[in-house]
């Protein structure tokens, strides 16, 4: 478990602040009638940035101060409540401290002298087990969202969710969270609409790398054509995802990007938050960048590969894959773009072997829900295949054709929402979405609370498996 915050307001044109204290994170009472601990991050639980300003390519942006404190050997199903501290550097040798017997954390003694700073107390849970259920007996379940932005649908849809948070366990964010338009102080403002809300701070939230989180929009800037880019610059300092290892990042040609921002083709970005997994009671998740390459032989493909045969389907019957692009698309928009075609080609093969339960996306602004399918063609054993693009940032997309593909179960091109996916037990799901608000002449709909879709689903695990074609074509009739 990672507990990610931060300290100080961003600014412009001023100097970088200088680190003069630790992050830590104190347990309270351990979620057991336990003593309070306290979690101490190093040097590297500390991250800062800075960055040319685009509007007048002469000012600098400085970050936040980002703590990211991991914390090991929690109890699995437990709640704990928590409050984040910035502490003295200097004091913190001096600081009185005990080793727990069962534990290598350091026991707080609550000195507020070498406190600078303290949050709220704030709780959260933390997963079952892997192949473990809530002891309460209660279902696991999943709020999946995406393309959010910071607009007034989003916050409708943000505040929806927030009001029916108590029954989540983790939100799965399918990537472009802010749309900074490569202005970073457009991050922080998405970060304190966040902030507002209960469920930051409570829920665990696992995010896939969309292209407008690269920081490569060029559209109404100034830039000079041969300029290279930090990619993911934001994305890398402000979140902390489960990491492989730490990231590979290099500086990328802005030639290499369309106005909008997204790549032309792959680009130099490997493990960090790029691509990871995490096991959640009897769910595995496997996180992929649409935009690293996942050709066979290349590290993402090799990592997908040995993370898909390493899955015990008797500990966790679930399989859910995030990435930002779909390989099923109903829509017009980025149907032909590279991180779809190819995905379909080299991804989809192995979803399909592997019995892939869900592959959630985002980066179209609809919404759109597969039977499930294998080789553009219905079949029992196929993954079920979600766009979850319609958080907030618009719900427009034209649709490819009237008729909606054999594959199409659900499609809808003007409501803002997101889903929920519980899991009922080994056999049984529910998929809901939630509509939020409708895109009709750009009003909000803040009371617009009601399903448009829902859907039992049974695991494709235990299906009786028809034969498909791992060379079937998609048929485009583009």
């Amino acid at each position: 478990m990672t507990v990610s915050f931060s300290i100080s307001s961003a600014c412009v044109g001023r100097k970088r602040q200088k680190n003069k204290s630790f992050g830590a994170v104190r347990l309270i009472g351990g979620g057991g009638g336990e003593d309070d601990f306290l979690v101490i991050g190093d040097g590297n639980s500390t991250k800062e940035y800075d960055a040319m300003s685009p509007k007048s390519g002469v000012e600098r942006y400085y970050s936040d101060l980002y703590y990211h404190i991991e914390i090991n050997d929690l109890r699995p199903d437990r709640e704990y409540s928590y409050e984040c501290l910035l502490l003295k550097k200097d004091a913190v040798s001096s600081m009185q401290y005990y080793l727990r017997e069962d534990r290598t954390t350091l026991v707080f003694n609550n000195d507020d002298d070498s406190i600078i700073a303290r949050s709220d107390i704030s709780s959260f849970i933390t997963p079952p087990a892997p192949g473990q259920w809530r002891s309460s007996g209660r279902t696991v379940k999943f709020a999946v969202i995406g393309d959010l932005a910071a607009k007034e649908h989003s916050k409708v849809t943000i505040r929806h969710l927030d009001r029916h948070s108590d029954s989540v366990d983790a939100i799965l964010f399918a990537g472009d969270l802010a749309y900074p338009s490569k202005d970073h102080v457009n991050w922080d403002k998405w970060m304190d609409l966040m902030s507002r809300r209960n469920f930051f701070s409570t829920i665990p939230i696992q995010i896939a790398l969309g292209n407008h989180d690269l920081d490569t929009y060029k559209n109404g800037w100034v830039y000079d054509v041969n300029e290279s880019v930090d990619i993911a610059l934001a994305y890398e300092n402000r979140f902390q995802m489960p990491q492989i290892r730490p990231p590979i990042r290099e500086l990328a040609s802005m030639k290499g990007f369309t106005f909008e921002g997204q790549p032309k083709d792959f680009i130099t970005y490997e493990y960090g938050n790029a691509y990871y997994s995490f096991t959640f009671g009897p769910s595995k998740h496997i996180v992929l960048s649409s935009f690293s390459n996942f050709r066979e032989g290349s590290l993402q493909y090799e990592w997908l590969l040995s993370e898909l045969k390493s899955v015990d389907r008797s500990v966790t019957p679930w399989l859910i894959v995030m990435l930002h692009c779909p390989l099923y698309t109903t829509f017009k928009t980025h149907r032909h773009d590279i991180f779809t075609t190819e995905a379909r080609a080299i991804l989809e093969p192995l979803f399909v072997e592997y019995t892939v339960n869900f592959v959630i996306a985002g980066h179209v602004h609809a919404y759109m829900r597969t039977s499930p399918v294998a080789f553009s063609r219905c079949n029992p054993r196929g993954p079920i295949h979600i766009i979850q693009g319609n958080g907030g940032k618009s719900a427009c997309e034209p649709y490819h054709n009237e008729t909606a593909e054999e594959w199409v179960a659900v499609r809808d091109q003007s409501q803002y929402g997101y889903g929920t996916l519980e899991l009922f037990n080994n056999s049984h799901a529910l998929w809901r979405l939630i509509k939020t608000g409708q895109d009709e002449n750009g009003e909000v709909e803040s009371n617009l609370n009601h399903l448009s879709d829902e859907i039992w689903v049974s695991n494709q695990l235990y299906a009786e498996e028809i034969g498909v074609s791992v060379n079937q074509d998609w048929e485009d009739n583009s």
